[in-house]
This record gives C-alpha cells, structure tokens and sequence, in this order.
C-alpha cells in the first residue's frame, strides 16, 4: 500500500518527532510505500528516515522551489511546478492519506482531500492522526460543521481520527483490504 503522509518540514519538539517516528517505522515494517513531500527536513526527514531504516520505499513529490531541500536517495522524486499540482501527484500516487502535525500547507493539504472525499472524488481511507491533541481545535470545528449540517456526509465517513499510530495502520490497512 502506498501511504500518503502530509506532515510539517520543520524541526519539532520530540512530542511530535517520536510518534512520527514510531509510525514512519510501522509504514517500513509493513513493507508500505511512503508517499510524501520529499523534503529531507523536520518532521518530513524523521518519518522518511524511519520507512527507509525499516526497509520501506519512499516516494517524494516535491515541487521546483523546494528542489534544495529534497532528499537525495528517495526511490522516486517528483517535482511539480506548483503546490495544486503536487496535491494532485501526491493523491494521484497514494492508496491511503495520513495527517500529522503540520502548518498551513498540512491544512490545505487536509482541507482540500476531506473536500474532494465529500464529492465523491476519491475514496481512499484518511486518517488525522492526532498526536498530543494536535488536530483538537479541527476536529471541534469539523463536529460543528456536521452538527450543523455544513456536511453532507458523516465526518466518520471522510476521516478517522486516532493518535495511536498502530490504530491508524490497523484501519489504514483493514480498509485497503475491503476496496
């Protein structure tokens, strides 16, 4: 399975670095292809590094202003010209979605696929994954918009959410299986 993780490039304190670690480690084990944003950076590196030393492949796709940054021994790099087509390229090469802690780009990444979820657009499994209460304030928002009939589907539906990292593969996984 190839998993889609959208996660932050800069370097963040260890709350957020182990359980990304701990998951990147799960992806490699399970003999899972990481598709990410090349960077060889923060976050970005720490769950690169942990699929690469667990013997899984990582596909990056980064766009040409960010060239600098991607890393070098990556089984494919991709760039695209622009951020909409690195969106497009990092779904299109995915059979699953992850979010970890990250900043704006992380939510427009977040944002845009639950969107193109809700119109039928894809139907690959997403998961939030939640460490230290990260995706809180979203989620209060996101029931509210449910609550209020913003959304035509049940957030259940569009994203599971955990901050187990065992949990969100199990379901990643489980739901790979049944398509």
């Amino acid at each position: 399975m190839s998993i889609c993780v959208f996660l932050s490039a800069a370097d963040l304190d260890e709350r957020y670095a182990k359980p990304a670690r701990d998951f990147a480690e799960r992806i490699g084990k399970g003999g899972h292809t990481l598709v990410w944003g090349g960077s060889n950076t923060g976050l970005m590196k720490v769950v690169a590094d942990g699929v690469r030393e667990t013997g899984g492949r990582l596909v990056g796709i980064s766009v040409a202003l960010l060239r600098d940054w991607a890393r070098a021994d990556a089984d494919e790099m991709l760039f695209a010209d622009d951020l909409a087509e690195r969106k497009a390229l990092l779904l299109a090469r995915s059979d699953a979605v992850v979010a970890m802690a990250g900043g704006l780009g992380t939510l427009d990444e977040v944002t845009e696929i639950l969107e193109l979820k809700k119109h039928g657009l894809h139907d690959k499994p997403v998961v939030l994954l939640n460490t230290a209460g990260f995706y809180d304030g979203l989620m209060l928002q996101l029931r509210r918009m449910e609550e209020e009939r913003f959304l035509p589907v049940p957030l259940a539906e569009l994203a599971f959410v955990t901050d187990d990292g065992s949990q969100a593969l199990a379901y990643l996984e489980e739901s790979f299986s049944q398509r």
